[in-house]
């Protein structure tokens, strides 16, 4: 091998390592911020405001009663007033508030025990009595205990029980709480009744979102960058890299060599790419700030199916660039001559796998979006903080990727050796797609996190 060809393979080895430089210099970011205490501090600085909102809220939700004997029954109606401020990882999911009528009973005694088991409890709702469809507590405790009952928001039609025209919540509770009811040696069940006017008349100031500040919210989307979401971010530079090099090898193909077209063809598509993962990413926090608890809902339910969509649509993506690049064994594939007489400049299909892609990171990071926009911050009802917050974490992301880019399209001696190995090329990209689309599909997508990040060194 003469000098000249050395010094060429070492000039693409270089500017491959600098463009790949260049796109995972966001990486450096939590180096210099630690985004958990970034995380902590805004949140608890929201939090500590809205702290005597939320007591406010509770007293208006709550009601009790003492029994002789010292026992106390306290019954919160847990609203969805009262999930929007009070809500916790997973409690959402748990309680379903979208599909029931909840409450939290807490019986408290300091001398002697609580009766055994879980009161009879009975909710009445426009003449029409309701018995819970799930109840959850422990059965034989000593001074405390806390119950949470489930009732049913819908009847057997898909009619909301309570309707625009009801009057009040009525819930009826019976247990032996009154020790001085007493037959036969043996204390009996009483009833307690605890009762909610509808509508709750709610003041509106309790309900408003105007604590935030552009300072909290670049925090919070730095904090997200560096302490959450940087694994999960990984994969979708891989995805960014494979389509650049399937790209920018279908181009060659496709223009029989290297010229000015193609570099401002792969130039745009990188920018579709960037523009895509950015839209969804700023849609989502808008979408997560404004629903609140109806996203968090979306995500428990619908993670598997939207990944299982996203990584098809992945899939496709890898199997298109490989053919259009001529990659072997992929441009054999039935079908694969009408693709190649196909006219197109991969817009569409790299704006749609980016969308794609960055859809299915939601099941990667989705709790950890959510997390941050409702229990640290109470974002709901704000879909302009939850865009802010979003649109300012992609752009930290984006700017290197479009870096990269640029100086990818710049560097002739790499341009060049993709123009020698197109079909190589494309099928690596091809791999490299296909692989992440089934990761996708198999719920397997942290995989390549967990092996990669523990040797970042980022904690």
């Amino acid at each position: 091998m003469n000098q000249g060809i050395i010094n060429r393979v070492g000039a693409t080895i270089l500017s491959f390592v600098f463009v790949a430089a260049v796109a995972f210099s966001w990486l450096v970011f939590p180096y210099f911020i630690n985004g958990d205490r970034m995380l902590f501090e805004t949140g608890r600085q929201v939090q500590g405001e809205r702290f005597d909102d939320f007591r406010t809220l509770n007293r208006m939700l709550t009601r009790f009663i003492y029994f002789p004997g010292g026992i106390e029954v306290t019954a919160l109606y847990a609203s969805e007033e009262y999930f929007q401020f009070a809500d916790r990882q997973g409690a959402v999911e748990a309680y379903r508030p979208d599909k029931h009528i909840v409450f939290f009973i807490s019986e408290d005694v300091h001398t002697g025990w609580l009766p055994q088991g879980l009161a009879d409890a009975t909710l009445t709702v426009d003449g029409q009595n309701l018995k819970p469809v799930a109840a959850e507590g422990p059965d034989l405790v000593e001074h405390h205990r806390t119950t949470i009952f489930q009732f049913a928001k819908f009847d057997e039609d898909g009619q909301a029980l309570i309707g625009p025209d009801t009057g009040e919540l009525r819930l009826t509770l019976s247990h032996p709480w009154d020790r001085d009811v007493v037959e036969d040696g043996e204390v009996v069940p009483v009833e307690s009744q605890y009762v909610w006017e509808l509508p709750l008349n709610i003041p509106i100031e309790l309900m408003s979102r105007d604590t935030f500040t552009s300072i909290m919210v670049f925090s919070l989307s730095a904090g997200l960058l560096s302490s959450v979401l940087t694994p999960c971010l990984i994969q979708l530079v891989l995805i960014f890299f494979a389509t650049l090099g399937g790209v920018t090898a279908h181009q060659v193909v496709s223009a029989n060599g290297i010229n000015p077209e193609v570099r401002r063809k792969v130039l745009w598509v990188s920018s579709c790419f960037v523009a895509g993962y950015i839209a969804l990413f700023i849609a989502s926090g808008a979408i997560i700030g404004y629903a609140g608890k109806e996203a968090q809902l979306f995500f428990a339910n619908y993670t598997r199916p939207v990944g299982i969509v996203a990584g098809i649509i992945v899939v496709l993506f890898g199997i298109w660039l490989g053919i259009r690049a001529k990659a072997p064994l992929v441009c054999r594939l039935p079908g694969a001559d009408t693709i190649q007489k196909f006219k197109t400049k991969g817009t569409l299909g790299t704006v749609l796998v980016s969308i794609a892609f960055s859809l299915g990171c939601m099941s990667c990071f989705g709790g950890a979006i959510i997390g941050t926009l409702l229990i640290y911050v109470g974002a709901l009802g704000s879909a302009t903080v939850g865009a802010s917050l979003m649109g300012i974490f992609a752009a930290g992301v984006a700017i290197p990727f479009l870096l990269a880019a640029f100086f990818f399209s710049r560097m002739q001696g790499l341009f060049e050796a993709i123009g020698r190995h197109t079909r190589v090329v494309g099928a690596i990209s091809t791999a490299i797609i296909v692989s992440f689309g089934v990761l996708l599909i198999t719920d397997n997508f942290h995989t390549v996190s967990d092996l990669v990040y523990p040797y970042l060194g980022l904690g």
